[in-house]
């Protein structure tokens, strides 16, 4: 044999041996600070879901870009995968580290969460083939139910983003798509968006705001016990939304969801309702944006009495002689000027209204800020001068000993 020979066949051992022990510890002081070991290359994977490898930089302090496959394309980029770092053999397969055995590889495509998949701002495309799939799930009862008797992928979605997740699923042959998202993998009540318009070999949309942080599962599902492949392409359009639990400009709320009656309205412009946050302090939150007005209805009945010390006559006083119940609007104003709340109980009610600087504090109510000078089912108003950022505590409180408690129509103003 010749010595070149001789040579390469143990460079190719030490590749191995390097490649096994890829990111293991090293007890020099210069490799105390490397992440990995130079030139070794280690288990990746791909936001579609392929394996991949990359490559440790010369420094050990960083790799190369994950790749895959003849064309090295990571489609989607790197997501996150248990096996991430673990070095791998020639044919790119991990090995397992010393007393660990190799886990069973199962097809997550079939079962609850699903397929890992990161999708972002550039199109991520999938191909699948549901022939011999299992038929684990079925859409909401409507259109989406067709899937019921066909077999189907899950894909569990990784927002890189909050903004609009669009999907297409094309199918292919004899394949009739559906295609729906849901909150929970396993719940066909949590579905939040589906498609099913078209037929064999047809192609199936739909848009839905998602919220980064959170996780979605999205269901390709075979309609009318059809079966054959298809091509998922995803991307997200960042931007936020009204739902996606942050107080966007001209926003008046934004709890999170898209129910009405439950302290914000489905379009964060009203403050309709009586959630828990208006049975303390702070309170239930309202932003107020310059030159408009956010209204509301609610009522005192849920609630206890947090604006202690604040008597029917407007005065703080040194007993809690008005305990009756109250709700409690936290007010932000993202202007300077005058804050004007309007209060209209309803009929046969007799209510007033109390603001305060610091909610837990009534020696912070000063004389324009209540308001208790009309009788059962009278219209009551405060001004307040507030500034840019300024956050006020308001309160729609009983007034008198008699029919002090009921519902109300509330109106917050910068003028």
């Amino acid at each position: 044999m010749r010595l070149v020979e001789v040579f390469g066949s143990a460079l190719a051992v030490l590749g191995v041996v390097v490649s096994v022990q890829a990111c293991s510890a090293d007890s020099s002081a210069t490799s105390e600070s490397r992440l990995c070991t130079p030139g070794a290359y280690v288990f990746c994977r791909c936001a579609d879901t392929s394996p991949g490898t990359k490559l440790c930089k010369d420094d050990g302090k960083a790799f190369e870009v994950c790749t895959t496959g003849a064309s090295a394309e990571c489609k989607g980029g790197e997501v996150e995968d248990p096996d991430t770092g673990k070095a791998v053999d020639d044919d790119g397969n991990v090995i397992p580290p010393p007393g660990e055995e190799k886990p069973v590889v199962t097809n997550d495509l079939e079962t609850c969460p699903g397929k890992p998949t990161a999708v972002g701002g550039q199109d991520v495309v999938v191909t699948g083939d549901t022939t011999g799939a299992r038929d684990d799930h079925k859409g909401k009862a409507g259109a989406c139910i067709a899937g019921s008797g066909g077999g189907d992928h899950v894909y569990r979605i990784q927002a890189t983003g909050t903004g609009q997740l669009s999907v297409k699923v094309q199918g292919e042959g004899a394949l009739n798509p559906t295609v729906y998202l849901r909150s929970t993998c396993a719940d066909e009540n949590a579905q939040l968006a589906c498609a099913e318009t078209t037929g064999a070999g047809g192609l199936e949309q739909l848009t839905t705001n998602v919220v980064t942080g959170r996780e979605y599962f999205l269901v390709v599902d075979s309609a009318s016990g059809s079966a054959g492949k298809y091509t998922l392409t995803m991307k997200l359009n960042a931007g936020s939304f009204c739902g996606d639990g942050n107080v966007d400009a001209n926003e008046a709320c934004d709890d999170g969801n898209k129910v009405e009656d439950d302290g914000c309205s489905n379009s964060c412009q009203k403050v309709d309702g009586n959630p828990t946050t208006g049975n303390a302090c702070p309170g239930h939150p309202v932003t107020v944006w310059p030159g408009r007005t956010v209204t509301g209805t609610g009522s005192t009945l849920p609630y206890g009495n947090t604006f202690t010390k604040t008597g029917s006559s407007c005065t703080v006083s040194t007993n809690n002689l008005n305990a009756t119940g109250d709700h409690v609007y936290e007010v932000t104003a993202q202007g300077g000027g005058t804050l004007k709340v309007t209060l209209t109980p309803d009929a046969g009610v007799n209510l007033m209204l109390v603001a305060r600087s610091t909610c837990a504090d009534p020696t912070t109510q000063a004389a324009n800020m209540c308001s208790n000078i009309a009788a059962e089912a009278g219209v009551e108003t405060i001004s307040v001068p507030v500034t840019a950022g300024q956050k006020l505590s308001v309160a729609v409180d009983g007034a008198g000993t008699v029919n002090n408690k009921g519902t109300y129509a509330i109106a917050f103003q910068l003028q």
